[in-house]
């Protein structure tokens, strides 16, 4: 958009956007200048089986540089040229190349785990999941869990290091510090 006069400069279709339920469901993310990601979230959340596609779109060139398919339900986090990202299929955390969307590494809860219920939440070191069963913080240079709270639900990180957790239980503030 033309920040004076609001009019549209430059669109960028998503070939594989399909709406069956009627919302987006999540928020676009910018990562270095130009890259903007996003999907449809709303459809890795669905009941069908149709899932979503992450897409990384590249405004300076008006283009998608890259794309890949699964079952993403909300919205990611990115740092340092890397997205990270829950996928409902297969069940695991993605940590993704800004640069051409290679998997870099991933993580997968425990086998009663059946789905990510919330955002991603990134700290300097460590990425925090909640799964229908449990809050996951998985430490970014081991890849491994090293830290579980037994409830769900969405999350958010205070300045002073208090993990709030809101779900179908009263809201719950851990401190983590």
């Amino acid at each position: 958009m033309d920040p004076i006069a609001g009019t549209v400069l430059t669109t960028i279709p998503d070939p594989t956007f399909e709406n069956f339920v009627y919302e987006i469901g999540g928020s676009p993310v910018l990562g270095a200048p130009g890259s903007v990601f996003a999907a449809n979230y709303a459809n890795g959340n669905a009941p069908t089986q149709v899932g979503n596609t992450l897409l990384d779109f590249d405004v300076n060139s008006a283009t998608i540089a890259w794309q890949v398919a699964g079952r993403y339900p909300s919205t990611p986090a990115y740092a340092n040229g890397v997205l990270y990202i829950v996928n409902n299929k297969p069940l695991q955390l993605e940590a993704r190349s800004e640069v051409n969307g290679a998997l870099l590494w991933s993580w997968s809860p425990a086998a009663a785990d059946t789905k990510f219920t919330s955002e991603t939440l990134l700290t300097n070191n460590m990425v925090f999941v909640s799964t229908d069963i449990a809050v996951y913080g998985i430490d970014t240079t081991f890849h491994a869990a090293v830290w579980s709270y037994p409830f769900t639900g969405r999350l958010a990180l205070s300045r002073n290091g208090i993990l709030y957790l809101e779900g179908a239980a009263p809201l719950t503030a851990i401190n983590l510090k």
